[in-house]
């Protein structure tokens, strides 16, 4: 069965600032733009963000856990990066280069809708509704509310969503293994050296 994304969630586009964010140290606003968001991987940290003062912002939109977010901008098949906000943090906005999605509807999974975006399939679906020249693309939020997603029953997105994880498990036990080589073989060069 396949849905409109309207039909599943709300969806709204980050703050549009005028002119460019500047970092303030000691704003209390955490701004998430596109650059921040990864392919799969899930916004946890926000120390890395910028940082704002609240007194700059009318009428924010802040961000909640499990919304989705969905870089707006970009330049051709694999740009519109998709990721879900897994923090708490209570104080954070999006900048306009994202699209947020916030799911309504128990039929679907945030993590999956955000794995499925990612997907080929997703990121197929997703350049069909680009608008703009061949260098700077972007999607406009009335297409994405328009854009159908495959929604199979909860068993099966949760089987996607753990196989997924059990992926990113491994990638990350391969990294941690192939460091331990490399410390090994740069540890037995230093021993050989000063020998």
């Amino acid at each position: 069965m396949q849905k409109k994304l309207q039909k599943l969630a709300s969806l709204v586009s980050g703050y549009n600032f005028r002119g460019s964010i500047e970092n303030e140290p000691n704003g209390d606003i955490f701004v998430l733009q596109g650059k921040n968001i990864s392919v799969g991987g899930d916004i946890i940290d926000t120390n890395e963000l910028i940082h704002i003062s609240s007194q700059t912002l009318r009428n924010p939109y802040f961000l909640q856990y499990n919304d989705i977010l969905v870089v707006s901008r970009g330049s051709g098949h694999g740009s519109f990066r998709s990721a879900v906000f897994a923090s708490h943090e209570k104080n954070v906005v999006a900048s306009a280069s994202v699209h947020i999605i916030r799911i309504t509807d128990v039929t679907a999974l945030p993590k999956y809708i955000s794995l499925y975006l990612n997907s080929l399939d997703g990121q197929k679906a997703l350049s069909q509704i680009v608008i703009g020249a061949s260098y700077i693309q972007s999607i406009l939020l009335k297409n994405l509310a328009d854009l159908k997603i495959p929604i199979p029953p909860i068993r099966v997105q949760k089987t996607i969503v753990a196989l997924h994880e059990n992926i990113i498990e491994q990638e990350k036990l391969q990294e941690r293994k192939h460091n331990i080589q490399r410390t090994i073989i740069n540890a037995s060069f230093s021993n050989l050296i000063t020998q």
